[in-house]
């Protein structure tokens, strides 16, 4: 197979030939062994070889979920069908069409070709690869199972994604009903009710008090419209800023999980997806405390980072890690019982994978069942807007035609 090239010599000259080798991989090599820089390389006849700074770049940058999520995925499959891993990531390199994650996969194959170990290659690049997913893999290479590994990274990921891609399945719909609502109150207060207001004024006709109160509302949302659009962008900011004050932050972490039924459904997300990480790694032999540690990276709610930091703590200790999660009103009763169960028995493994799962399966359900309450309320919202502006708006006729007849 020839691949095109662009290297520099030791002189500094920039040349440009063709080379024969059986994979890039071999190219490059043969390259660097007559002493040549490698600028650009890519298959004669092919598309344009990626630039090396550009891949370098590239190769730091940052990757979208459904990236790793097909990553991992097609390394699991490569490596237990018995494939080294250097010809596994070659083959992914070529297989990938999006140029920049080709890169990044590049610059991971040219680390592990150069003797670095493919944990080490993934912790060069924090932004991409996040220390649960280093740390899984740093535990496989020791273990020699790095098929197993991303397997369940692949699981991880996969999992990840879909209980992601659920909430915003369940929650789209709803959001499409709020914005139709508001929509439906801005046209009417904002267009349809002033030409109302014109015409009985002309007519000079008494109003009833519900028709008043539909003017005075349309007089101050066509009025007073730029400072409410004001107060939303300042409330907005206000929140932004919130969030980033770690004290005020903490405020708004323990309000969020006090609100009836949102803090119920955050509190079991958050803890489902901390679970999933711990039920991960620990079947990848990553030790409990370093599983612990790690899963932190994974949760931004301060409540539940100083739950974890209490488990950390009693865990290093030699307690119970069940008992600990018993202790903490964040997590349900049931769910604390049945870890300190399997972890009594020798199983603590399987009973933190059998939790996650269930409580996967339990908030898929829950936030589909919200938002089946969600619809009907906005639909019924609306038309009672619709319906008492109608009536609002048909009663002063309806009198008008009957002082007529």
């Amino acid at each position: 197979m020839h691949f095109t090239y662009e290297a520099m010599n030791s002189d500094g000259l920039v040349l440009t030939d063709r080379v024969e080798a059986g994979s890039s991989s071999e190219a490059a090599d043969a390259l660097r062994g007559k002493g040549l820089t490698v600028l650009r390389l890519g298959p004669a006849g092919g598309s344009a070889a990626v630039p090396a700074q550009a891949a370098l770049k590239a190769g730091s940058g940052r990757a979208k979920p459904a990236d790793l999520v097909l990553f991992t995925r097609q390394l699991k499959m490569l490596l237990e069908a018995g494939s080294s891993l250097v010809p596994a990531l070659e083959a992914i390199e070529q297989q990938t069409n999006k140029a920049s994650f080709a890169a990044i996969v590049q610059r991971i194959r040219e680390d592990v070709e150069q003797g670095g170990t493919l944990s080490e290659a993934f912790q060069e690049r924090p932004n991409i690869f996040k220390p649960v997913f280093c740390s899984m893999v740093s535990a496989g290479e020791a273990t020699a199972s790095l098929p197993q590994t991303f397997d369940r990274l692949n699981e991880l990921s996969a999992r990840q994604q879909q209980t992601r891609k659920a909430i915003i399945g369940a929650l789209l719909y709803p959001c499409i009903l709020s914005v139709l609502v508001l929509g439906v109150a801005g046209v009417v207060l904002g267009f349809v009710v002033p030409r109302f207001v014109g015409l009985f004024e002309s007519l000079n006709t008494p109003l009833p008090a519900v028709t008043q109160v539909l003017f005075a509302m349309s007089h101050y949302a066509g009025e007073y419209w730029p400072i409410g659009t004001g107060l939303l962008v300042a409330t907005v900011a206000g929140i932004v800023a919130v969030m980033k004050v770690d004290r005020l932050r903490r405020e708004f972490d323990n309000l969020l999980l006090k609100m009836p039924g949102i803090g119920h459904v955050a509190r079991r997300l958050t803890f489902a997806r901390v679970l999933r990480i711990w039920a991960a790694m620990l079947r990848c032999h990553v030790p409990l405390l370093e599983a612990i540690q790690h899963s932190k990276t994974a949760v931004t709610n301060a409540a539940f980072l100083a739950l974890i930091k209490d488990v950390e703590e009693t865990v290093s200790a030699g307690g119970s890690i069940g008992r600990a999660l018993g202790q903490s009103n964040l997590v349900e009763p049931v769910v604390a019982s049945a870890i300190h169960t399997g972890e009594e028995n020798g199983r603590l493994t399987e009973s933190v994978e059998f939790v996650s799962g269930w409580m996967d399966d339990d908030n898929a359900q829950v936030v589909a069942g919200l938002a089946r309450v969600a619809e009907p309320a906005l639909l019924a919202i609306m038309g009672l807007f619709v319906g008492l502006v109608a009536m609002s708006l048909f009663i002063p006729l309806f009198d008008l035609a009957m002082a007529g007849g």
